[in-house]
């Protein structure tokens, strides 16, 4: 398993626990959270706080699956796209309902630790 295989099994295992603290700490400091519904944060703070919305929300019974197929490796950065399933989605009716996405993702090597710098979901791609 490569390190970033490693970080996306890592991140899917904190998304199913809805450990959000866990979450947060796999970005970089100055890491960036682009939500598909137009929500940004910036800052490791910002992204355990929209995070922590979302699974306390429409997120609290979800479960991921992701795959990472590595588009670019340069030195010190990894950009990749990650394509899954999001299950248990609640949507505003009271329903819940199964997600597909693709994450285009950007992860750097951060003092020898792997972490998120930059992640932008795209629901329902095509």
């Amino acid at each position: 398993m490569t390190a970033i295989e490693s970080l996306v099994a890592r991140f899917c295992e904190a998304w199913n626990r809805h450990d959000v603290e866990e979450l947060s700490l796999l970005w970089s400091e100055d890491g960036e959270l682009v939500h598909p519904w137009g929500d940004r944060a910036v800052g490791r703070y910002a992204i355990r706080e929209l995070l922590g919305r979302e699974h306390a929300s429409s997120m609290a019974g979800s479960t991921i699956r992701l795959t990472a197929e590595p588009a670019r490796i340069g030195d010190g950065h990894v950009v990749a796209d990650l394509h899954g399933v999001l299950d248990g989605v609640l949507a505003p009716n009271g329903r819940s309902y199964s997600l597909p996405h693709t994450i285009s993702a950007m992860f750097v090597d951060d003092s020898g630790h792997w972490r998120i710098r930059a992640m932008a979901p795209i629901a329902n791609p095509r």
